[in-house]
């Protein structure tokens, strides 16, 4: 008769060994991918964001991600040369290194924090879906803006003109005004002047009547 209890035991080990295996298979990817304390559980390429967005778990205390990714799949250029790729994790830019390139592939390494749960790869096109092609919509859209702002400026400018021409006249009249004001100053000074000099003659005047009407009365006093 056979020994239940080895063949449970037997049961168990092959059981623990598949479980085992499946923790550490890795999900099926278009890129290939080596990790130490870092498990992907998800990806997903954006061509409208020009973006691989991949849903890790970090198991160890500083995991590392090394990642071959395919030219074709997702890749970053500028004027037909190579760029570099803008890694971000949960937000934060990671600092990468390129430990390989080739006409066919470029390999990024880095570390990541504990915490971290989504990395997002931004390129210049994704699954050969360059980012060009969205350049002529926003190159349109600048135009339109820099042509507003050209006619708001020279709007601007006329009503500058406009304003300028106004102060211009404006200091005409002023400097008109003070001129008037020398002459009404000088024209009150004048009527002081008159004023005083006819108070003068008044009073001497008043001082030749009042002598005369003295006489006058001396006269008809001695009479």
């Amino acid at each position: 008769m056979p020994d239940l209890k080895a063949g449970f035991a037997l049961a168990v080990f092959a059981l623990v060994g598949m479980l085992a295996g499946v923790a550490d298979a890795k999900i099926a990817t278009p890129f290939e991918y080596n990790t130490n304390g870092v498990e992907i559980t998800n990806y997903e390429l954006d061509n409208n964001d020009m973006v691989l967005a991949l849903d890790v778990k970090v198991t160890d205390t500083k995991g590392s991600l090394e990642l071959t990714l395919g030219r074709n799949l997702i890749d970053s250029k500028y004027n037909g040369k190579d760029d570099s790729f803008l890694v971000i994790a949960d937000g934060d830019e990671v600092l990468y290194k390129e430990t390989k390139t080739t006409q066919k592939s470029r390999t990024l390494q880095f570390s990541l924090n504990p915490d971290v749960e989504l990395v997002e790869i931004f390129g210049s096109h994704v699954k050969g879906i360059t980012f060009a092609q969205y350049e002529q919509p926003v190159i349109n859209i600048q135009n339109d803006q820099l042509q507003k702002i050209v006619t708001e400026n020279s709007i601007l400018k006329e009503k500058n003109t406009k304003l300028l021409g106004e102060i211009d006249k404006l200091k005409a009249e002023n400097d008109a005004l003070k001129k008037e004001n020398k002459k009404l100053d000088s024209r009150i000074f004048e009527l002081e002047n008159l004023v005083s000099a006819m108070d003068k003659k008044v009073k001497d005047l008043n001082s030749i009547v009042s002598e005369q009407i003295k006489t006058i009365y001396k006269w008809f006093s001695r009479k």
